[in-house]
């Protein structure tokens, strides 16, 4: 066997030996698990191959053809079951998720407006009454069902997604009880009229269905893959895509947006795996609206908007208008941005923090209460089309006809029905004014419910917004050019065009993709708009990028996840502004000639940081490793006893994700051997820990694998403080990521990105300057759209200062002081 092989399986003989050697322990079993064979020196397993015949078996030479078969039909098992079972059973799951949601929610909203019309014919003010408190008992009831049973269902669900997906853990975001609540929450939000959208909640719930698939298939422990966390992020990609599909029967924009709204790099090997859910997910939602609900139901909660239009649905004299249509997204879409993150604010620090404290679902309350009343039909709703839900009135933005009548154009006026629909009760009313309101009220609207205590999403209400502007513009050309801009004889003005291409400008410019216009042919069934589309959409995005950051990153900014946003384009501050100027100085570092006194003050001053550079000596500081705290902790409780001071618990860093999957840690080798357990750790700056080769230390469990030592004499233990640390025993990782000094800021952020990191080291000739970590990016690039890129203020100096020792020498006179006293 070759040597790089046995020291990945097992540690060596001479490092048992060298063990044995140290006095840990003298005793040797031998237990065979699962093909490996587990050595146990004093409590430290050591993992070997079982037998040098078991690799032999398998090779060309020695292998029969019975042999043969049965290893490529386990192969052909394994590869059904990872790749095509479980990415159909994603998009099957998925879609009768969304199918049943669907159809809970289209019968709340016509049970809404059945009650609403019988108690209206009783007493007007009976049917104001039904009408608010509807929506108002419906949205309470989600946001009580979301506090008891899963917090982690309020919001949209793509920003803690996307947070998750590179590489940082949020707590039962990804649970079943979460999935519960979301869908039961989302049901009774949407049912009851909330003026949000469903597909951020749906892409929430197709990963909850990917994460509980990946955590079903790891009970199949004779393959490593189903262990495999990067196998998990993919499973993640495609929850995402499925999730997408669901909402707008967008199979293959579904992927392309479920990429662009959570992933910053994606394998395009997994492509593939994505389009399949997606599909399966497509076929799923077809088949069970033509053959089990009914027509007249599956007609109102189809995702499709069909339109009509000709293949010369326009002409190229239109295109500065649609770059007009694009640059006005944008800017509103920017807008959009800054009014949400201005709403959450107040939310969070403002006046409603002071009005409501810390009762979010009070606030709730008087927020849906207060949309019922702006929304009643014959209220201020009569004004803004109140009455109608997003689906119904985006039916009306994208129909092949023209709302404003005139004397040239009644061959292609809409049917007196849609028109109602934008002229009041008594059709007294202007469409032009209506449709003013209708985005102006809105815009507000769906700015300040999307930060509610309910499960809410972006998409659907910005897709709305966006036609219902492009409709207006629309309507304007037409009125002003009757028989389109050549004249008679040449092809039409159609304004359900403009509402197709400021839909996708609007929703672009606030989510910051592209993908809008996949979804926009495939939602409408024509590709005649897609340049158009093409056009407005991405001088809407390069617009608000620059502008504004997405509504999701806006999101992952004032929840303060540890995330790194996307750069602005354009900013010439993250070229001139070098690591140099970022980079905090003042460290905790180790050296080798460090006391335990002084490990044990470094520890204490610093419950935060998970690792440690490890330099030679104080004055030359040569970068020789990092080290992480709970390998000191360990390294401290082995010589001195265990110190519960010291019990700080952290979490993984991205790094140690990171380089898990790419690893693909296989635990199914080790049952017995919990993942917490694990002696060997990755360093935080994205490479292998490496341990000492003289202790040959594998795997150990907490507890058994070092000897603590329980009771010591104090003068005993005072000696044993001012001796120096030994690191041979430490988990010491010898090639931490490494900056130098006049590294860019765009070259830092794309390394961060790129490999996850949670912090890096600046050297100048390998002597350690300094630490930049992605505490302190956030803090550079926090105002970078206004601002640019500025260097953090410094705070408290990350060194051990002198303080520590000159308390101590107070306590003491203070103490001999009292005791001279009594």
């Amino acid at each position: 066997m070759p040597a790089d092989e046995s020291n990945e399986k097992g540690a060596t003989a001479d490092e048992r030996a060298a063990l044995n050697a140290d006095g840990d322990s003298d005793d040797e079993t031998t237990d065979d698990r699962g093909g490996m064979r587990f050595t146990r020196h004093g409590g430290i397993e050591f993992s070997e191959p079982e037998d040098d015949e078991h690799e032999s078996d398998h090779s060309p030479d020695n292998e029969r053809s019975d042999g043969f078969l049965k290893r490529h039909a386990k192969n052909l098992l394994h590869f059904f079951v990872e790749d095509w079972f479980l990415s159909a059973a994603l998009g099957i799951i998925t879609a009768v998720l969304s199918i049943g949601t669907d159809i809970a929610i289209e019968y709340l909203l016509h049970l809404r407006i059945f009650l609403f019309e019988a108690a209206h014919e009783w007493n007007q003010h009976m049917g104001a009454l039904v009408w608010v408190g509807y929506i108002t008992i419906s949205a309470t009831l989600a946001a009580l069902f979301c506090k008891a049973v899963a917090p982690q269902a309020v919001g949209s669900g793509i920003p803690e997604v996307k947070v998750i997906m590179h590489g940082f853990v949020l707590k039962n975001y990804l649970s079943a009880k979460t999935l519960l609540a979301k869908v039961v929450s989302l049901i009774l939000t949407l049912g009851g009229g909330y003026p949000v959208g469903k597909e951020g909640p749906f892409v929430h719930m197709g990963s909850i269905v990917a994460n509980l698939l990946t955590q079903v298939t790891e009970s199949c422990r004779y393959n490593a893959f189903f262990s495999n966390e990067g196998r998990k992020m993919e499973m993640l990609s495609s929850g995402c895509a499925v999730g997408i599909a669901c909402t707008f029967s967008a199979p293959a924009g579904g992927v392309l947006y479920g990429i662009e709204s959570t992933s910053k790099y994606f394998a395009v090997k997994n492509y593939w795996r994505s389009f399949f859910a997606t599909t399966c997910a497509a076929i799923v939602f077809r088949y069970l609206l033509t053959f089990v609900v009914s027509p007249k139901m599956a007609g109102t909660i189809t995702a499709y908007y069909q339109t009509n239009f000709p293949n010369e649905v326009f002409v190229v004299e239109e295109i500065p208008l649609f770059v007009g249509l694009g640059a006005i997204c944008g800017l509103m879409g920017a807008m959009f941005v800054f009014v949400n993150r201005r709403f959450a604010m107040a939310k969070e620090h403002g006046i409603y923090k002071k009005m409501f404290g810390n009762r979010p679902i009070l606030l709730t309350a008087l927020t849906t209460a207060l949309v019922g009343i702006i929304t009643y039909p014959y209220g201020v709703g009569e004004f803004i089309a109140g009455k109608f839900t997003f689906r119904e009135t985006l039916v009306d933005f994208v129909s092949n006809c023209t709302i404003f009548e005139t004397d040239v154009n009644s061959s292609i006026l809409c049917p007196d029905e849609t028109i109602k629909h934008w002229t009041g009760h008594d059709g007294d009313l202007h469409p032009g004014l209506t449709m003013c309101l209708y985005i102006v009220v809105y815009f507000f609207l769906v700015a300040h419910c999307v930060c509610m205590y309910l499960p809410t999403g972006i998409f659907v209400p910005s897709f709305v917004m966006g036609a219902a502007g492009g409709r207006l513009m629309g309507e304007i050309v037409a009125l002003y050019f009757p028989y389109g801009i050549r004249g008679a004889g040449g092809p039409m003005i159609y304004p359900g065009l403009y509402a197709v291409v400021g839909a996708a400008a609007y929703t672009g410019a606030v989510t910051h993709s592209l993908s809008i216009a996949v979804i926009v042919c495939e939602t409408t069934g024509q590709l005649c708009a897609l340049l158009p589309v093409l056009i407005a959409l991405m001088v809407a995005n390069a617009v608000s990028s620059f502008l504004q950051p997405s509504i999701y990153e806006s999101i992952i900014l004032m929840k303060n996840y540890p995330y790194l946003t996307d750069l602005p384009p354009s900013r010439m501050s993250v070229h001139l502004l070098k690591v140099s100027k970022v980079m905090v100085t003042d460290l905790f570092y180790v050296y080798k000639k460090m006391t335990y006194s002084d490990l044990k003050k470094m520890l204490k001053a610093s419950p935060h940081i998970k690792g440690y550079p490890v330099v030679t000596d104080k004055e030359s500081m040569h970068l020789i490793g990092s080290v992480s705290r709970k390998s000191l902790i360990m390294l401290l409780a082995a010589k001195l006893g265990p110190d519960p001071s010291l019990n700080y618990k952290t979490k993984r860093t991205p790094s140690e994700f990171f380089q898990s999957t790419i690893h693909s840690i296989r635990r199914s080798t080790l049952p017995n051997v919990l993942a917490s357990d694990i002696f060997v750790e990755h360093g935080s700056s994205g490479t292998d820990s490496l341990l000492n080769r003289d202790n040959g230390i594998a795997r150990a469990r907490q507890g058994s694998g070092v000897d603590y030592v329980h009771a010591i004499p104090e003068s005993a233990r005072r000696r044993l403080l001012e001796t120096p640390i030994s690191l041979d025993s430490a988990a010491i990782d010898a090639a931490p990521f490494q900056l130098v000094k006049s590294t860019t800021l765009y070259k830092v952020h794309n390394m961060f990105s790129l490999l996850a990191l949670n912090h890096a080291y600046v050297t100048e000739r390998g002597k350690l300057v300094g630490v930049v970590s992605l505490k302190e990016l956030r803090e550079t690039f926090a105002n970078i759209y206004v601002w640019g890129a500025q260097p953090p203020k410094r705070k408290m100096a990350r060194i051990i200062k002198n303080s520590d020792e000159e308390r101590e020498k107070m306590e003491e006179q203070l103490r001999k002081l009292r005791e001279a006293h009594s």
